[in-house]
């Protein structure tokens, strides 16, 4: 997962023309209702909102499980015989400045020829971060993320390499667009990046 950005821009344009009629010629009188009449300002007009104004990622957010499903798939394409099977999803957090992940989630994952094992993520991790022209640049301050790994009935504790890789890379250098109303972030894979949107988490 990797990349930052957003600038909000908001243009209001408004005109009052004053248009003048002059009275006929003759002895009529001018109509006050006429003489100097004002023409109501036109209504504010707004210019869409830059997509890569970092003050759109501010917020409490989810990756859904058909999110974290979609990555997942994408990262499994580049590994022969191995498919992953997602129960669950991750919280995503960004204040202006600052950034903190919430795991909790399953990860079945099949490997022709060896068999079934799982993955189970909790805890989570999070530091500091900048968004700039769209991209997303992360610096990990804390890390009590938890990931237990059992294949063929040996179990490993996978923490460090979740935390370094799975979870902290594909977000740091991740661009990011918020056309849609919500951040889509675009997470590394290894060999490219895949689509990962954000939802609200409440």
């Amino acid at each position: 997962m990797r990349r930052a950005g957003f600038a909000a821009t908001i243009a209001v344009a408004g005109a009052l023309a004053l248009t003048g009629c002059g009275a006929p010629s003759g002895d009529a009188e001018p109509d006050p209702a006429e003489d100097g009449a004002v023409e109501e300002p036109t209504a504010p007009e707004e210019k869409p909102t830059d997509p890569t104004d970092p003050a759109c990622l501010v917020g409490d957010w989810r990756i859904a499980e058909d999110q974290m499903q979609s990555f997942y798939d994408a990262l499994a394409a580049d590994l022969d015989g191995v498919s992953f099977a997602i129960d669950g999803s991750v919280g995503l957090s960004f204040t202006a400045d600052e950034y903190r992940y919430t795991s909790d989630f399953v990860l079945d994952l099949t490997i022709d020829g060896a068999g079934e094992g799982e993955g189970v993520a909790t805890g989570g991790l999070g530091g500091t971060y900048t968004a700039e022209d769209g991209v997303i640049t992360t610096t990990l301050v804390d890390n009590d993320l938890s990931v237990i790994v059992t294949v063929m009935g040996q179990t490993i504790d996978g923490s460090d390499l979740a935390g370094g890789l799975l979870l902290s890379d594909p977000i740091n250098d991740a661009p990011f667009d918020c056309s849609s109303g919500t951040p889509v972030l675009q997470f590394e894979t290894g060999s490219g990046r895949t689509p990962v949107a954000l939802t609200p988490a409440s």
